[in-house]
C-alpha cells in the first residue's frame, strides 16, 4: 500500500523518515533537530499520525532532538490484526523499543489523545527509560467509562461507545470515511477547515480509508475497554501509582472542559501538575502549537533542574 500522503516533508522544517522494527512491528518515525540535544518523543492521537506535530516541530527543532512516532495501527506504521495487539502495555513496549533502538537517553514523552494513553502506560511500566510524561487532553480511560454519564459521553466522546459495537462501525464508516472524520473533528469548531486548508486532511483520511487502518483504530478502542480498563481498575484497588512527574494540559473547550482533571489524575500518579489551555479545543498541538511548544520546553527544563538538584 502507498503511504505517500503520510511520508511527506514539512514546508518549514527538514524531517527525516525512517522505520524501526521493534516488538514484532515496524514503526514509522519522523525526526528532526540535533541528535545530540535532549530528546523528546511525540505520540499522536486518533485518528491522526505524526503530522499532527507539524506546527510544534519547527518551534522546537533548534533546542531538541524530536522523534514523532506513528503508533502501531496508525500512519505508516504496521497495522497488526486483533484487539489484543493494541493493549496499551504492548503499545508502550513499542515506544520503549524505539527509545532503545535510537539510543535516546531518558526523553520527555509527550502524548496527545491515544498517544497520551500509551505515554501513561510507558511511565507506569518503564519509568527508567523516560524523565516524565506530558499528557494532552485525556483523563484515565477507566474514569471515563466508570464516571461519565451517557449525556456527557454522547456530547464529545460518543465514539468511545460506538467503536465498541462489533462489526457495526466497520459497516457504517467504510465508504463514508470523509463524513465520519468530519463529524469527529467537529468537536473543535473550524478544525476541519483548518486541516483542509493546511493540506493534511487527505493524509489523515488516507489511513482511515485503508481497511487495515480502520480495523486497527477500532481495535485500539476495543483493547482499551476490554484489556486496559480492567487492568487500571486493579491498580486503583492496589494503590499502584505512576511515580514519574506527570503534567496534564487540556483545552478549555475540549473534551475535559468542566471535569476535575487534576483530582482524577492524582488518583493514578503521585506527582501531577497541569492546567487548561484557554480558547482551545481537543486538538491542542494543532490548535495552539506555540503554547504546546512552550509547555514542552518549560516542562523539560523543570525536569532537568530537578535532576541536577537530586
Amino acid at each position: 500500500m502507498s503511504h505517500d500522503l503520510v511520508l511527506r516533508t514539512l514546508p518549514n522544517v527538514a524531517v527525516a523518515h525512517s522505520y524501526i522494527t521493534v516488538n514484532g512491528v515496524e514503526l514509522h518515525c519522523a525526526t528532526t533537530g540535533d541528535p545530540t540535544a535532549p530528546a523528546v518523543v511525540l505520540l499522536h492521537g486518533f485518528p491522526e499520525h505524526w503530522m499532527m506535530w507539524r506546527h510544534v516541530m519547527p518551534l522546537l527543532r533548534d533546542r531538541f532532538h524530536l522523534v514523532a512516532v506513528d503508533l502501531r495501527g496508525y500512519g505508516a506504521s504496521s497495522k497488526p490484526a486483533g484487539v489484543a495487539s493494541y493493549a496499551k502495555g504492548i503499545m508502550a513496549a513499542d515506544i520503549a523499543g524505539v527509545i532503545a533502538a535510537l539510543g535516546l537517553r531518558r526523553p520527555l514523552v509527550v502524548g496527545h489523545d491515544r498517544g497520551a494513553r500509551v505515554a501513561r502506560r510507558l511511565a507506569l511500566d518503564a519509568p527508567e527509560v523516560l524523565r516524565g510524561s506530558l499528557l494532552l487532553d485525556i483523563l484515565p480511560a477507566e474514569w471515563i467509562y466508570d464516571h461519565l454519564t451517557a449525556a456527557q459521553i454522547g456530547a464529545k466522546l460518543w465514539h468511545w461507545v460506538f467503536h465498541l459495537v462489533p462489526d457495526l462501525p466497520e459497516q457504517l464508516i467504510t465508504g463514508r470515511e470523509d463524513q465520519y472524520l468530519a463529524r469527529l473533528f467537529q468537536r473543535s469548531p473550524a478544525f476541519v477547515e483548518q486541516l483542509r486548508t493546511e493540506g493534511v486532511w487527505e493524509s489523515y483520511l488516507s489511513v482511515v480509508r485503508q481497511p487495515e487502518g480502520l480495523a486497527a483504530m477500532l481495535a485500539d478502542y476495543r483493547a482499551t475497554f476490554a484489556i486496559d480498563v480492567p487492568y487500571y481498575r486493579g491498580l486503583l484497588v492496589s494503590g499502584t501509582q505512576i511515580t514519574l512527574p506527570i503534567r496534564v494540559l487540556w483545552g478549555e473547550r475540549g473534551n475535559l472542559a468542566g471535569l476535575p482533571v487534576l483530582e482524577v489524575w492524582r488518583e493514578c500518579a503521585s506527582e501531577v501538575s497541569g492546567q487548561a489551555i484557554p480558547d482551545c479545543g481537543h486538538y491542542l498541538p494543532e490548535e495552539a502549537p506555540m503554547v504546546i511548544a512552550q509547555a514542552i520546553a518549560d516542562f523539560d527544563q523543570e525536569l532537568r533542574a530537578k535532576e541536577q538538584v537530586s
